[in-house]
């Protein structure tokens, strides 16, 4: 018991230690300053006159909704959109296994896009965003062949001859970022050839995200893990207390 409560105990230092360090990374990120499309503008236009068109860069969370005039449409579903994913994968039978899987076929596409709030429209260039899409399909489709598999469905092309299992289906798997879609984008702010943008921040330290949610997603996902830490760590503590008392008695 007396080495029970020591692992316990030593487990839990560790993991306070490791919530103390979430706690740290959380205070020292450089929080994107929440701003509307019409305070972009009003800044840029004030250090152009100061400084010259170009040289304005700020690191900023934008609220607003999808649009554009040139939409791209998902691979299966054809929705109008400015960013999907396309995923097939096969599902076979394989003894002394539960129905594994393997990704036959995978496409990921995006466009340049217009954010739009109450204020105004901003450029969006999704290039190297993390982006949290809707997923609007999740199938499983018989195998018409059980160990064979051709398709011509846009950009994605295949003639699999499969060696191992029998084929059961097909999951097609889709996500878009459809017309309309609030989001929320947190990125760096430009006007670099004179076109006020969001784009991928050149600090490494900054993130470029488009969220459906509204909160900051990198606070939010700090707050998550510290969170996580504390009750593992108040876990641990209780089990080492109770490892002590017993070992006591």
């Amino acid at each position: 018991m007396g080495v029970f409560a020591h692992l316990c105990l030593t487990g839990s230092a560790f993991l306070f230690a490791l919530e103390g360090y979430y706690r740290l990374q959380l205070r020292g990120i450089k929080v994107a300053s929440p701003s509307t499309i019409g305070e972009l503008e009003k800044f840029q236009q004030q250090v152009a006159q100061e400084m010259g068109s170009g040289s304005w860069r700020e690191y900023v969370q934008v609220v607003g909704q999808v649009t554009t005039s040139q939409p791209l449409l998902s691979e299966v579903k054809r929705i109008p959109c400015v960013y999907y994913k396309t995923i097939i994968s096969r599902e076979y039978e394989k003894e002394g296994s539960d129905r594994p899987s393997e990704i036959i076929g995978r496409h990921e596409q995006s466009t340049l896009f217009l954010l739009r709030d109450h204020q105004g429209e901003i450029e969006v260039n999704p290039f190297g965003a993390e982006i949290e899409a809707v997923q609007v399909l999740d199938e499983l489709r018989p195998a018409d062949q059980p160990h064979a598999f051709a398709l011509s469905l846009g950009f994605l092309s295949f003639n699999w001859h499969f060696g191992k299992g029998t084929t059961l289906g097909y999951r097609y798997q889709e996500w878009v970022l459809p017309l309309g879609q609030p989001v929320s984008v947190v990125g760096m702010a430009s006007d670099q050839g004179g076109v006020l943008r969001l784009q991928k921040p050149q600090n490494r330290g900054q993130k470029f995200i488009i969220s459906l949610s509204f909160e900051d997603p990198l606070i939010q996902q700090y707050k998550q893990q510290k969170r996580k830490m504390t009750y593992a760590s108040l876990g641990a503590t209780l089990c080492g207390v109770c490892g002590l008392v017993l070992a006591l008695f």
